[in-house]
């Protein structure tokens, strides 16, 4: 299997129950809704936090008023940890692409379970690591790969925690439509009018089907391997 397939989004704790129900009790349950920002970019980075339901999107403004996004977190995934452990302000903000409930851990309570919880440390060292090594995939992705194979990335990044569940190679695959072609093209340092001739191509070539609600992967297969040979 090649590096794309670290991509597939992880649910954290999902071998240390035990662990995640501390994490709980030293949380701040937080509900919000649609839209709601998590954190903005130059705040303190004083907690990390635990996706229990719903889609957070990670992203940056400009002076030109773009909106590139970095990362999409999804349910039982962690977010918010660089500053938290660097003691620096937010590089980014982060905002709820759908109504999301999860947990806020200060900065004393995550380095206790740092410093108490080795597998804990372990796996946030792990799981930094794996993030940095898609941001620089993502800089290579923008200097050397055309917009049609960036899209192809992050369509196949979006639905990939499905497709992992799938036969393979052609297992038709059905996710959630929880971004715009707009935060799409965002993603891929394009513009949203060639995002959608690009989707439309996809359609047509019966790679996928789109509707308002959700995205229809109907060959994940043909998809891959048009990415990688």
């Amino acid at each position: 299997m090649t590096d794309h397939w670290h991509l597939e989004h992880e649910d954290f704790f999902e071998d240390l129950p035990q662990l995640k129900e501390e994490f709980v009790r030293r949380a701040t349950r937080l509900d919000l809704k649609k839209n709601d920002f998590v954190f903005f970019e130059d705040e303190p980075g004083d907690r990390c936090y635990l996706l229990e339901q719903g889609v957070v999107k990670i992203l940056r403004s400009t002076m030109q008023g773009k909106e590139p996004i970095f990362f999409i977190r999804r349910a039982g995934e962690l977010f918010g940890l660089a500053e938290v452990i660097d003691g620096k302000t937010r590089k980014c903000n982060a905002q709820c692409l759908t109504p999301c409930t999860m947990y806020a851990v200060a900065k004393d309570d995550f380095e206790f379970l740092l410093a108490h919880h080795h597998a804990f440390a372990r796996k946030v060292i792990a799981l930094l690591g794996k993030r940095l090594r898609f941001l620089s995939e993502q800089l290579e992705n923008v200097m050397l790969h055309d917009v049609t194979s960036r899209l192809l990335k992050i369509l196949l990044y979006l639905g990939f925690s499905k497709l992992s569940e799938c036969h393979w190679p052609n297992s038709p695959v059905t996710i959630p439509r929880s971004l715009t072609q707009e935060e799409i093209a965002a993603m891929t340092g394009s513009c949203q009018q060639t995002v959608s001739e690009i989707l439309k191509q996809f359609e047509r070539d019966g790679l996928i089907h789109i509707s308002r609600k959700e995205i229809k992967f109907l060959k994940p297969g043909d998809m891959l391997e048009r990415l990688y040979h």
